[in-house]
């Protein structure tokens, strides 16, 4: 699995070209890879493809402690809700094991000056198996820019399932912007159950 998952990731980095990033509306056609690894949870990477504001999307994701890995595929839209605000917004389902589920995936980018919030928003319902619902919130973002590359802030991770006790998590972010990409570093304390974890993204559109 994490070799797919590289060599997924070695392909869409030789294949992008200027980003448009998470911040504009695309047009034309274009794509977008986005990997991370989080030392406490799953490996993942989503891939998909898009004309002008619509797209077509797949995952992998892999949990290294359960050896579960869940495969998604589904479709979405981006667009503006005001000149400094854009939102990815995308409906999929899923496969893990003997669980089916629905997801529905809401990225919001609203930017005031220097200042920029982002929330990585899942539900996830089950329509097949065991598996409860689940709302996850991984992670809301603050950051402020320090100069075109680098971007620093406070990082908030929240995880509200049915029938379990929810978790929730704070630290800093740093976002580093690379040539086709922008990389970023979170380091978070978990309130609820006193753990540290370390999480990295890399992000590209192309």
């Amino acid at each position: 699995m994490k070799r797919i998952i590289l060599i997924l990731l070695l392909v869409a980095v030789a294949s992008a070209r200027t980003a448009r990033g998470q911040g504009n509306t695309p047009s034309g056609a274009w794509g977008f890879v986005n990997t991370r690894y989080d030392t406490r949870s799953s490996v993942s990477i989503y891939t998909g493809y898009g004309w002008h504001s619509v797209f077509a999307m797949g995952g992998v994701l892999h949990n290294p402690r359960t050896g579960n890995a869940e495969i998604l595929g589904g479709a979405g839209v981006v667009f503006k809700s005001w000149p400094h605000a854009v939102h990815w917004l995308a409906f999929a389902t899923a496969r893990m094991g003997n669980d089916s589920y629905a997801q529905v995936y809401w990225l919001p980018t609203v930017r005031v000056g220097g200042v920029t919030v982002r929330a990585n928003a899942k539900w996830t319902i089950p329509y097949e198996g065991s598996a409860p619902s689940k709302f996850t919130v991984s992670p809301l973002s603050v950051s402020h820019s320090l100069n075109r590359q680098l971007a620093a802030g406070v990082a908030v991770d929240m995880v509200v399932a049915e029938h379990n006790r929810g978790s929730a998590g704070v630290g800093p972010e740093v976002r580093l912007r690379l040539p086709g990409a922008v990389l970023v570093g979170d380091a978070l304390y978990d309130i609820t159950a006193h753990g540290a974890r370390q999480r990295v993204f890399l992000s590209l559109v192309f």
